[in-house]
């Protein structure tokens, strides 16, 4: 397997897209009931991560082995709010990563996030984050194998 990391080509590419999204969805949702599986989803959800690619100085990856796509990321600046020093509100955020199943423990996860980290430090952006359910332990352990640790917790009560 010779994977290549490259920029999107939407044209080319929306297919893959659309099916990693609905995928990334089905994984998920061995953790997380609230997961969509509809065919709609990926069509309404692909249009909201490439608009914040655009207007957040962001980027989307595509990861593929001979031309075909395996897997993406969708990275974007987001700031933190007034309580964290100036200097440090900028951060970078990888909204979606996704390797198809027959890809994974390739590390192809790990070359999709060194291009978004590559492609933050361009910006001069110095913090990362990402996040993961905390039921999917594989992602977990991946970003933590990465070199990324725990920053905040989310907590949740459904009523």
């Amino acid at each position: 397997m010779t994977v290549q990391i490259r920029d999107l080509d939407l044209t080319r590419d929306k297919p893959s897209l659309l099916r990693f999204i609905l995928g990334s969805n089905a994984y998920e949702a061995q953790f997380e009931s609230d997961r969509r599986l509809d065919k709609a989803c990926p069509e309404e959800f692909l249009p909201v991560l490439l608009d914040r690619a655009k207007t957040r100085r962001g980027h989307v990856f595509v990861a593929e082995d001979t031309g075909e796509p395996i897997g993406w990321a969708v990275c974007y600046v987001n700031e933190h709010d007034v309580y964290v020093r100036p200097e440090e509100r900028p951060y970078g955020y990888v909204s979606e990563l996704f390797v198809e199943e027959a890809a994974r423990g390739r590390h192809v996860g790990r070359k999709l996030l060194n291009a978004c980290e590559d492609y933050f430090r361009t910006l001069n952006v110095t913090t990362v984050l990402i996040g993961a359910l905390s039921a999917n332990t594989r992602a977990v352990r991946a970003y933590k194998a990465a070199g990324y640790a725990d920053y905040d917790v989310n907590l949740r009560k459904v009523l």
